[in-house]
């Protein structure tokens, strides 16, 4: 779990919360609501009116297309109505009367806090999960103890590698299969799914060459207070990733790393001799 200190020390980078759990207080009267909204301006201002007047706190919400409704998204919210002056019954008849509204449904999670309002979660058009970091932890610490450590690096390095050249693949044909481009795609992919920050770049193209600084990497965070250099999976991810880019098969080290007490993590990949 992210302690608060880390958190503060991580707020460079701006954090965001997964729509998946949230937290209360006891004296908090918390629920989800989805509305299935037309896609016109103003839709949302419309809803957030009639919650504003009835005063209920928005928590936090989400704003998405409906896939199986074309011209329709969904705005789904957690909110606290234990200030508000009418009732969720009596909410949910005044937004459906809404121009602006085909369905609205409004319940109470229990006995936690998390989404149930929507399933699978979907990055872009492809299934995706989410899966605290503990728990990734104890998988890979489970794999490290049946492993020996060099099989280990060599599993999650080769396994890195193979997802790196996939995705490569799969971005080159989304956009231009320019090196530079598909560069700077990567930085934005792995912020945003939450790998870590890439924070410098340099590629050389002609020699094979580059080299990569990451702040945050979940695997250094993993690993934490190692004492070693820890990103096994990663440097493999950026080894096969760059070997789409250059065609031509590369190797990747880590020169430094946050687990090994170092401020970054940093990879060197080469061409492979």
């Amino acid at each position: 779990m992210i302690t608060r200190n880390e958190m503060i020390r991580l707020s460079y980078f701006h954090p965001k919360r997964a729509f998946t759990l949230i937290e209360s207080k006891p004296n908090e009267e918390v629920y989800e609501i989805r509305v299935l909204l037309k896609n016109v301006q103003g839709a949302v201002a419309k809803v957030a009116q009639v919650l504003a007047n009835a005063h209920v706190d928005i928590r936090t919400s989400v704003l998405f297309d409906a896939v199986e409704h074309e011209g329709k998204g969904y705005w789904t919210a957690f909110i606290e109505v234990s200030k508000a002056s009418k009732g969720v019954k009596q909410l949910e008849k005044e937004l459906k009367r809404l121009d602006v509204v085909s369905e609205v449904k409004i319940e109470k999670p229990a006995p936690v806090l998390y989404d149930a309002m929507h399933f699978p979660i979907l990055h872009g058009n492809s299934r995706a999960i989410v899966m605290p970091i503990e728990l990734f932890s104890s998988l890979w610490e489970e794999i490290e103890n049946i492993l020996t450590p060099s099989g280990f690096e060599a599993v999650f390095y080769n396994a890195g590698k193979k997802s790196g050249k996939y995705i490569a693949e799969v971005l080159s044909k989304k956009v231009s299969a320019e090196i530079e481009t598909l560069a700077t795609m990567l930085a934005q992919a792995t912020k945003a799914i939450g790998w870590g920050v890439i924070v410098s770049r340099k590629i050389n193209p002609k020699r094979c060459f580059a080299k990569v600084e990451m702040k945050g990497c979940f695997e250094a965070v993993l690993k934490k207070n190692a004492n070693r250099k820890a990103c096994h999976w990663t440097r493999g991810f950026f080894a096969g990733y760059m070997s789409q880019l250059f065609d031509k098969p590369v190797e990747a080290i880590e020169t430094k790393c946050i687990a090994a007490g170092d401020k970054v993590c940093r990879f060197e990949i080469k061409k492979k001799i």
